[in-house]
């Protein structure tokens, strides 16, 4: 098994300290880097994902992709 599942989402900047402090809550959950930070109004986040938290992990991604917008451009 992998030791972490990558995530790459597309978010709007404005929003990334909104994302960051809220999937943080939930210890050992992820771990959120901005790859290549980007000129515009949109920005790709890496999230490393614990395997064991994956279920949880897409639950609440799609609450948040209810009230923001989020892109999930890949998973790896």
């Amino acid at each position: 098994m992998k030791d972490s599942i990558n995530v790459f989402l597309r978010v709007k900047k404005k929003d990334i300290y909104l994302l960051c402090p809220y999937f943080e809550a939930f210890e050992g959950m992820v771990a959120i880097r901005t790859p290549a930070p980007e000129l515009g109004t949109e920005a790709t986040l890496k999230l490393m994902l614990s395997p064991d938290f994956k279920d949880e992990f897409d639950k609440i991604l799609a609450g948040l992709k209810e009230r923001l917008e989020i892109e999930q451009i890949a998973t790896i």
